[in-house]
């Protein structure tokens, strides 16, 4: 049975709450789910210790990965976190007992994606404040462009999220269907080195990686300079910023697209073995 992604119903915002809340609850008593959601980060935002003061791409290099961090902590907090959340739900039948209730579809798919999100949210203002405070960092030359890069994240790692859960047989190997785009994440969107040395061709096939045009938009923003078009990344004003973000704009907006009709297609609400 397919995520109903059309003809949306109204949404009360108490309800989508007690989703969250039992989503929070039930990832609590699941220690690995709640390591893979929360502990990574801690060990990835570890390793910016030994790049600090180190010149990579011509800045810092651990405000360099730290700002690949801000992006890549949605791959463990949104996207794993809500794979593992959705496919056991479906699989323990937890997901149909809802549908039974007076919840809506629309509030049950939200209250998940409002933990996954909020989780998220704890972690980036948590490494927002780590680079700011232990790594040499300042205030984003742009908030509202690295936020609104964050928030386009969110929304295309939760609907790849939903259409990934569609085609994971159980829990137990939600584990490993999760890989391939969190290894296809950590190698093709810049987050741990500068994608400027490799091969123009190599260059423009990392860009349509999920998570390049995040990574893109939040550098450009917290650094106020071009890390979209040119090498050397040259400074640019709030305005010239958002006009150099339109690419990468557009490269989410296509995910998001794409992972909402994967969605519609493979998302169950009943047991595969139903």
């Amino acid at each position: 049975m397919s995520l109903p992604l059309v003809n949306v119903p109204s949404v009360n915002a108490a309800a989508v709450l007690r989703v969250a809340r039992l989503d929070l609850t039930l990832l609590w008593r699941n220690r690995t789910a709640l390591f893979t959601a929360a502990g990574l980060p801690v060990l990835f935002a570890a390793m910016l210790v030994p790049v600090r003061g180190e010149k990579i791409d011509g800045v810092d290099g651990a405000l360099l990965q730290g700002t690949g961090h801000l992006g890549f902590f949605l791959v463990f907090a949104v996207f794993m976190n809500l794979v593992n959340v959705l496919t056991a739900r479906r699989e323990d039948r937890t997901l149909k007992r809802l549908r039974g209730t007076a919840l809506s579809d629309a509030e049950i798919t939200a209250g998940s994606v409002l933990t996954a999100t909020a989780l998220y949210a704890v972690q980036a203002l948590a490494l927002l404040v780590l680079l700011g405070a232990a790594m040499g960092g300042e205030i984003p030359a742009d908030p509202v462009l690295v936020l609104a890069g964050l928030a386009g994240g969110a929304a295309v790692f939760a609907t790849l999220a939903f259409a990934v859960s569609g085609i994971t047989p159980n829990a137990e190997l939600a584990q490993l269907t999760v890989l391939p785009i969190m290894f296809g994440c950590m190698l093709g969107a810049g987050v741990m080195f500068p994608m400027d040395g490799l091969p123009g061709w190599v260059q423009e096939a990392c860009r349509w990686v999920p998570l390049s045009p995040v990574v893109e938009i939040v550098r450009t923003g917290y650094f106020g300079q071009d890390f979209v078009h040119r090498p050397g990344h040259p400074s640019v004003g709030l305005a010239e910023g958002w006009l150099t973000c339109v690419r990468p704009f557009l490269v989410l907006a296509f995910w998001g697209a794409f992972g909402r009709l994967l969605a519609a297609r493979w998302f169950r609400w009943e047991p595969r073995r139903a």
